[in-house]
């Protein structure tokens, strides 16, 4: 749910929405200015321990007075919400640099790095741990040798000092994206800033090749690479880079913190000097385009008890959710005015980088794919685990990082899991990441739901769209992204889908915030201009005149077609895949969709 007012704040724009909560463009009221305000998620602030931790670390936050952190100017609680008061800075982040423009040049990527190691080594000195460098988190404005770099979401940071272990079990403690976190992380031991050094080589690494040192398919897989993986020589990867870079690349990624770079900075002097070395000129760091250093004294506000009672009093007001709706060249969609951070259009800030998605990826240079979306590395809304589809891979993968940081038993299972395949078990043990399924569905064929009429999967059987034969379709376990029901009914009419499934939700709210996440973890970006198939993102569409759900469009790696949607009238989402349709599958696809009589969710 979005806000229209909170506190002194009045909400202009949704710029994005995470796993810890939302980022608005908001006017401050008191203080004349538009800002990015960044609320957290209601739980968040009930935590008493987490409360107190987010004080203690936004106050230490706040003081930072680097020229490329982006200064803090209040925080605190109001109206039961926690909440980041942050200047709001137009520009692009690296992740959206790179899905629009490819790989970056040598010289490009060592200033964004160098740029980046000043704020890290500032905030280190003052004894904070960034703990979520990534491309997303990492701002651009300006160009050419204007370009400047803004570090941003030093929300989740924490201090060096803590005694407290990074579980991976506590509250907010897994927040960082699993793709950048260094190994002794994932192995639970004490943290210190080369946790930051080891994620800013991985940023190195992906602005030089356009792809992450390390991919897979699950948490598993990726926590075993991070493990026991050496990732690629950047320049086996991209031809013509310069040998010495290599050599930084791989003393950053070390899996040993005694064996990288002791600071971020030595790091950012290592890479600048492989490329003097190689012949290449390095560029000079550019001015700040204008001042950002934050006030003297950052404002601290409410850090009242959790309730309905705020510093403020007055009440926030809930909307529905912010809408994208179409391109914008069709003055009948509402388009809130601004797009998420990945949206190379108008200045929008930055949205929640603390949203710890699956790796998303860019691919190599050499598979562009369509102009302006090369495709990405890692699934796009696969099938819950337990289901199938023709590329065997489970849905409840894109949403496993949520699941983490709420479920204490699945953490443990799955590094258990990885324990045993570094060879830490033998002989029998009986090792599984599913024991604590309490799933009901059936996985015999057919419409045999409940016999209780009120039986969610019975309400989604009696709406499934109407190009399927309701006998064809399979009962499903649940996502656990909060749908009801979940089934697979096969291939549609043809041309069309082959595989296909489906999800009901408690309402339009639900499932338009699942599909703002899924499509955000796929990696992509709102349709501009250019509508589907000859452009991969999501949009809205209406039906008489009224936003109806959105629509996304894409072809993953693997080379499938995949047409995602939803229906806010009935809650549910569909998902439906041509194996190895690729571009003329999507086209194909999406003939198929523009036909209600074939994807209309209708009432039987």
């Amino acid at each position: 749910m979005e806000l229209q007012q909170f506190g002194p704040y009045r909400i202009e724009a949704l710029l994005g929405r995470g796993g810890m909560g939302e980022v608005y463009r908001a006017f401050d009221t008191e203080h004349d200015r538009t800002v990015a305000l960044k609320v957290l998620s209601e739980h968040l602030a009930a935590d008493k321990g987490y409360r107190e931790r987010f004080r203690r670390e936004a106050h230490l936050a706040a003081r930072l007075n680097e020229p490329h952190i982006v200064p803090i100017h209040r925080y605190g609680e109001i109206e039961g919400r926690l909440f980041l008061d942050m200047r709001l800075v137009p520009g692009r982040d690296v992740a959206a640099v790179l899905a629009a423009e490819g790989p970056m040049s040598p010289q490009r990527a060592v200033s964004v790095v160098s740029q980046t190691a000043r704020a890290l080594d500032a905030a280190h000195a003052d004894g904070l741990v960034h703990r979520d460098v990534k491309p997303s988190n990492v701002l651009l404005t300006g160009t050419g040798e204007d370009e400047f770099v803004y570090l941003v979401d030093f929300g989740i940071a924490r201090s060096t000092s803590d005694a407290q272990g990074p579980a991976l079990t506590q509250t907010g403690a897994a927040l960082g994206s699993f793709d950048y976190m260094a190994p002794e992380r994932f192995l639970e031991k004490p943290i210190d800033k080369r946790v930051d050094v080891y994620a800013l080589a991985c940023v190195l690494f992906e602005c030089l090749t356009g792809r992450r040192p390390f991919t897979g398919d699950g948490l598993a897989t990726l926590m075993y690479a991070h493990l026991n993986n050496t990732p690629q020589a950047p320049s086996a990867l991209r031809p013509g880079l310069p040998r010495a870079l290599d050599d930084v690349v791989r003393k950053g990624l070390a899996k040993e913190p005694d064996e990288r770079y002791a600071t971020c900075g030595e790091l950012a002097a290592a890479a600048r000097a492989a490329l003097s070395s190689a012949g290449v000129s390095v560029r000079t760091e550019a001015a700040p385009p204008t001042s950002v250093s934050p006030l003297p004294h950052p404002q601290t506000v409410g850090f009242s008890s959790p309730g309905p009672a705020g510093t403020y009093g007055a009440p926030s007001h809930a909307v529905a959710p912010a809408a994208l709706y179409g391109p914008p060249s069709n003055p009948g969609y509402p388009t809130g005015g601004y797009g998420p951070p990945s949206d190379p259009g108008p200045p929008t800030g930055y949205g929640p980088t603390s949203n710890p998605g699956p790796p998303t990826g860019y691919g190599p240079t050499s598979n562009p794919g369509p102009p302006g979306y090369p495709p990405p590395t890692g699934p796009a809304f696969p099938p819950p685990a337990g289901g199938s589809s023709a590329s065997g891979r489970g849905r409840g993968s894109s949403k496993l990082p949520l699941v983490i940081v709420g479920t204490a038993v699945v953490v443990i299972a799955v590094v258990v899991g990885i324990i045993a395949l570094a060879g830490g078990f033998s002989g029998g043990d009986d090792v599984r990441a599913d024991d604590t399924d309490t799933s009901t569905g059936s996985s015999s064929g057919g419409s045999s739901g409940s016999d209780d009429p009120a039986d969610p999967e019975d309400e989604l059987l009696s709406v499934i769209p109407g190009g399927f034969d309701v006998e064809d379709c399979t009962s499903g376990t649940p996502a656990g992204d909060g749908d009801r029901a979940r089934v697979e009914c096969g291939a549609a009419t043809q041309p069309g889908p082959e595989v296909s499934f489906f999800y009901l939700y408690e309402d339009e709210a639900a499932v338009d915030s699942v599909f703002l996440s899924d499509v955000g973890n796929v990696g992509l970006s709102p349709l501009t201009s250019t509508d589907c198939p000859d452009a991969q993102g999501y949009r809205g569409y209406e039906a008489d005149d009224q936003p109806a759900g959105r629509v996304a469009c894409w072809v993953d790696t693997d080379g499938d077609a995949n047409i995602a949607w939803t229906q806010n009238d009935v809650a549910a989402e569909g998902l439906v895949t041509i194996p190895d349709g690729g571009q003329s599958g999507l086209a194909d696809l999406w003939a198929w969709w523009n036909d209600p009589a074939n994807s209309d969710f209708v009432q039987r």
